[in-house]
């Protein structure tokens, strides 16, 4: 939030901020769809076949460790060459200085596009061995390195502060990752030795690349589609979509990656009974967790963006719009949570088709949505669409995960919340 209110304050809701958001979230959409999205949902449950074994895990880890890097280098490059289509396809309303600054600012965030990928194996190990607080921590680093360069740097280079922090920080991460990976006995080798383990985790993620390139591919289209409003509606939805993960990485996030590591070992022993009890209790903390904070913070939505936002740059209007889709933004946070949540219960029992077959019905309500309600309601309209995309994956995964519940574990399934 902290690094999120210094962007505001420092460039507002501007023509430039809405050129940093979009080169921002290019190699990121690039990574998540090709590399640690995929990834993310079947690592752990790859790793935890072997997490006795610390060779084994080792092993495992520096190959898949390997792969990422020639594969994120090679995707990289190809990036580069291709940025101006990239920011033209990504931002069709930009105004050609504003796109060229864009493309610029892209070339400088590539790393990323290695660094984000690298991170995911390294969390994956960890997190199998029952380590969460690292990548945690990392985050922490690659926020005050992004904010010292922003504070220090912006006098001197602008916008391209920002660029230069987001690539540094997301160096540090990994590198903070590698004292906790020895401490649990997991070392780095350059190898590309792939065992019988890698099969099963190839069939699940033909199907995770399909799932996290619905959800990352709907935020993109979003951020089109705004570029065709007004100069700022792309930031505005960027800071609106920030306040709005305060509450969901507080809550539905750790809830959500401590559920699959303990859902994969679970699922690994073959205890149906107690896969069914976790999902429920974890299930209905969630939503006794994000109902109030969502009927709270969307009726509060524009104080809460004064008081996060509203500082040099950044303007009333820029406030009132940015709270507009805030507010529509925590409506959807139990619907979210259950989203994120219930994938990440498909997972941990290796199915990664059905999360990937609902994404694409939520995505085409999103993308008619979006269509519809933007000639209306502007910004908001997009802001709604993607309430719609929450809405819809988060009840259709919960009706088809008590039919998969059935099927696991005959017999009753009363256990599993009602949603009224």
């Amino acid at each position: 939030y902290i690094r999120a209110a210094i962007q505001a304050w420092l460039f507002g809701a501007t023509a430039a901020m809405d050129a940093f958001v979009l080169a921002f979230s290019v190699p990121s959409f690039l990574q998540v769809i090709l590399l640690s999205g995929p990834l993310s949902g079947v690592l752990v449950p790859t790793f935890s076949a072997v997490r006795d074994d610390r060779d084994a895990l080792s092993q495992l880890f520096s190959s898949l460790f390997t792969a990422c890097l020639l594969a994120s280098i090679m995707l990289g490059l190809v990036a580069g060459i291709a940025a101006p289509v990239l920011m033209h396809l990504v931002g069709p309303g930009l105004a050609p200085d504003i796109r060229d600054l864009a493309v610029f600012l892209f070339r400088l965030m590539l790393p990323m596009l290695a660094l984000q990928a690298l991170l995911s194996v390294c969390k994956g190990a960890l997190n199998t061995l029952d380590s969460y607080g690292p990548p945690e921590y990392a985050q922490v680093a690659f926020n005050i390195i992004f904010i010292s360069a922003a504070l220090l740097l912006t006098p001197y280079l602008g916008i391209t502060s920002l660029a230069l922090g987001a690539s540094l920080g997301a160096l540090a991460q990994v590198i903070l990752q590698f004292p906790y990976l020895r401490r649990h006995g997991v070392r780095y080798r350059p190898v590309l030795r792939f065992k019988a383990h890698i099969k099963p985790m190839l069939t699940l993620l033909q199907w995770a690349f399909l799932s996290t390139m619905v959800v990352t591919f709907g935020g993109q289209i979003d951020r089109a589609l705004a570029s065709l409003l007004f100069p700022g509606a792309i930031s505005a939805l960027f800071y609106a979509f920030l306040l709005f993960m305060l509450p969901a990485s507080l809550v539905v996030i750790p809830l959500s990656t401590v559920l699959l590591t303990d859902l994969a070992v679970v699922y690994q022993n073959g205890d149906m009974a107690t896969l069914r009890r976790r999902v429920t209790s974890t299930l209905c903390l969630m939503l006794l967790l994000t109902v109030p904070v969502a009927a709270a913070g969307a009726l509060l939505a524009e104080p809460l963006t004064r008081l996060g936002y509203e500082y040099g740059r950044f303007q009333t209007a820029d406030t009132i719009r940015t709270a507009q889709a805030l507010q529509i933004f925590l409506l959807g946070l139990p619907f979210y949570g259950g989203m994120h949540m219930l994938s990440r219960c498909f997972y941990a029992i290796h199915d990664t088709k059905t999360p990937a077959v609902v994404g694409f019905v939520a995505l085409a309500v999103n993308i008619t949505g979006d269509l519809i309600l933007m000639q209306i309601f502007s910004h908001r309209g997009i802001a709604m669409g993607r309430l719609a995309f929450w809405l819809v994956s988060s009840c259709t995964l919960y009706i088809l995960f008590r039919q998969r519940c059935r099927q696991l574990l005959p017999g009753d399934t009363s256990n599993l919340p009602t949603i009224s």
